[in-house]
């Protein structure tokens, strides 16, 4: 399954807390083209967005508030992982996602927030639509 947990530099003083996202050292040759940056909330426990997948892009993300439980699976291997990305963690976590991994993000917090980065533009004909392990909460917007 082409995915990667990285754990993210993190900087705390009394002010709070800074954490790189995202350095273009991290990034493979193929995505040091600038795609887009999505900001996506969840507005209650329960909330799941995505289940889907692509087929062009390779994508980042990182929980800024919150606690969510990720499913991932291959969509040719049919491999499946299950975490949770925790904002109050002491060591926070970037996820990578490669093309053609099914993934769905479902909120284990009354507010939650993840903050992606996608290495293409979005265009609907690459956001293919994959219910994972027949979660029916899907309550996806326009673009996600």
């Amino acid at each position: 399954m082409d995915i990667k947990i990285n754990k993210v530099e993190s900087h705390n003083d009394k002010r709070g807390k800074l954490i790189v996202l995202l350095k273009y050292q991290d990034l493979p040759s193929s995505s040091k083209k600038f795609g887009e940056v999505f900001y996506i909330t969840f507005s209650k426990r329960g909330t799941t967005r995505a289940n889907h997948y692509h087929k062009n892009w390779r994508e980042w993300f990182i929980v800024v508030s919150g606690k969510i439980k990720v499913v991932l699976e291959d969509i040719k291997t049919k491999e499946r992982k299950k975490l949770t990305l925790d904002a109050q963690s002491h060591s926070i976590k970037r996820l990578e996602i490669g093309p053609f991994v099914a993934h769905s993000f479902t909120s284990l917090s009354k507010h939650a927030v993840l903050l992606n980065y996608s290495n293409k533009v979005w265009i609907k004909k690459d956001v293919i639509p994959y219910i994972i392990g027949g979660n029916t909460k899907n309550q996806n917007a326009k673009k996600d």
